[in-house]
């Protein structure tokens, strides 16, 4: 019983070191934004970011959220995105026909950082051809089959750009709430939430692109 408070407070100290990590990085695209584009343009960009802050902060209250409420933050953030980098990329998202997207619940904010980690660190840095995001929702029994795919640069060459620009190999801070929200949420409720992640390659080994698959297990909306 001590364990399972303790991981709980965990994990609520992990939400909210999560919302200010996210709240960052839209902030810095608002100003990039308003930057390069004109009043009506960023106005309008600012009145999406709103709407996307008040889904990010309902859906931050709970441990567990409507897999429709996550979607609509989700498609918000990419659009905003899309707009920020001037329609550089492409967006798509396909979610399975009989998947009943108000009654599933999963942890909030999951797929938000890897869906970010593909458009900075591999679509960003794309200097050929038109950049492709791709995010699936398949439904397998009690576990939902997330994918997350971009025809980027890669993890490779992201990499050493990144290591370029900060001089030391640092991990993404978003990446490791990430990963220790998903680690404290098998712990707490007993699942088995797994991650998998796909380098893809052409013929001659280089990178094009990045390929992740998370199995979240359906929580209960009851679940504490």
């Amino acid at each position: 019983e001590f364990d399972s408070k303790l991981a709980q407070i965990e994990m609520d100290a992990l939400r909210a070191q999560m919302n200010p990590h996210f709240l960052f990085n839209c902030l810095n695209s608002i100003k990039n934004y308003a930057l390069t584009k004109g009043p009506f343009e960023t106005a309008d960009y600012l009145t999406k970011f709103s709407h996307l802050i008040r889904l990010i902060l309902q859906n931050s209250k709970s441990p567990t959220v409507m897999l429709q409420d996550e979607l609509e933050a989700l498609k918000l953030y990419v659009e905003i995105e899309d707009l920020r980098f001037a329609e550089k990329f492409e967006y798509e998202f396909r979610i399975d026909d009989d998947l009943e997207i108000l009654s599933a619940h999963i942890p909030p904010m999951i797929l938000q950082p890897y869906v970010e980690n593909a458009i900075w660190h591999g679509l960003m840095h794309k200097r050929s051809g038109t950049g492709k995001l791709i995010v699936e929702i398949k439904n397998m029994g009690n576990v939902l089959q997330c994918t997350i795919e971009d025809n980027g640069i890669g993890r490779d060459k992201a990499m050493e750009i990144k290591n370029r620009k900060e001089g030391i190999r640092k991990k993404s801070l978003g990446m490791q709430i990430t990963k220790n929200r998903i680690d404290l949420t098998n712990q707490l409720y007993n699942t088995e939430t797994q991650v998998k992640v796909i380098d893809l390659k052409n013929k001659v080994g280089e990178g094009i692109g990045t390929r992740i698959i998370i199995d979240i297990p359906l929580l209960d909306r009851h679940v504490i």
